[in-house]
């Protein structure tokens, strides 16, 4: 595990305001207002306050104790954005802090990140763009399954746009393959990890195939007449089941007939009849990028 990098946290500001001060890497970073509450954790927006120009930062924070979950979760991040560090399409982890509080028996992490534009945010419908989305996080995972590692939480919210390329980021739910993902989110849940059972990197490719079908159909998950966000929480459980239950996901009727092969094959029931590499995909897909 990576070792902790101790330093010093501003006493005029308590983490519970919108207004903090941290160092890392030797910068002081204003953590100026919160963007994201997460259930653990926060995102900020940040900035450097000396020689920052007109960089735009994020940090994640989070405060508990040693050995919690939160803990680990976050370390395993931290271990994780280390080794992924080479990756080009893996939103880079550009440093973080570790304090401790002695006084409450907890731990303040801070985690450094450039400020991207996130996926979910964007308005996008263009098949070339989508398919370039799909390549480009299948080279994340590809790179990711060469180091033995699950991301576990494949979702719009999770990929990011740095101007040139499309990356895959939030390691918080990354687990060793072989393990069953602990954390993720339902509507993009392959059927083997609803279920709890061990996972491969064909998990994560299944839930790329949800992302890369959602984008394509409007803003439809398969079996969804409406965009998510427009339905009710008993329609939305209702299509989760049909996919769990081993329905074949629709065909889009916009697209052309090698799309959905491709997503069919992402999204097969059983993972046995998924395609085997991310880097298997990311051929396929620039293909017909080409073409």
């Amino acid at each position: 595990m990576t070792n902790d990098k101790m330093t010093a946290f501003s006493e005029n500001h308590s983490c519970g305001s919108d207004v903090v001060d941290v160092v890392i890497n030797g910068g002081v970073f204003r953590m100026d207002e919160t963007i994201y509450q997460g259930t653990d954790s926060r995102i900020f927006s940040a900035h450097l306050l000396q020689g920052g120009g007109d960089s735009a930062f994020v940090i994640k924070y989070c405060c508990c104790k040693r050995g919690s979950e939160v803990w680990k979760k976050t370390m395993r991040e931290i271990e994780a954005g280390n080794m992924l560090s080479k990756c080009p399409n893996i939103v880079p982890l550009l440093g973080y802090s570790v304090l401790t509080d002695k006084q409450e028996a907890e731990y303040r992490i801070f985690l450094l990140f450039d400020r991207l534009q996130c996926l979910d945010d964007m308005r996008i419908s263009h098949t070339r763009t989508v398919l370039e989305i799909c390549r480009d996080i299948c080279r994340a995972l590809e790179s990711m399954r060469k180091k033995g590692l699950i991301h576990g939480d494949i979702k719009p919210q999770n990929i990011y746009y740095d101007g040139q390329k499309w990356l895959l980021g939030d390691l918080g739910s990354v687990c060793v393959a072989g393990e069953a993902p602990q954390y993720g989110s339902e509507g993009y849940y392959s059927p083997e990890a609803a279920r709890g059972e061990p996972c491969d990197i064909r998990a994560d490719l299944y839930s790329l195939g949800l992302t890369i079908y959602k984008f394509l159909s409007g803003g439809r998950l398969p079996f969804c007449a409406l965009p998510c966000g427009e339905m009710e929480e008993s329609e939305v459980n209702f299509s989760i089941k049909r996919r769990l239950g081993g329905e074949e996901i629709p065909l889009l009727p916009d697209v052309s007939s090698e799309v959905n092969q491709l997503l069919r094959k992402m999204c097969g029931f059983d993972r046995r009849d998924r395609f085997k590499k991310p880097s298997d995909v990311a051929k396929l897909v620039e293909k017909l990028l080409n073409e």
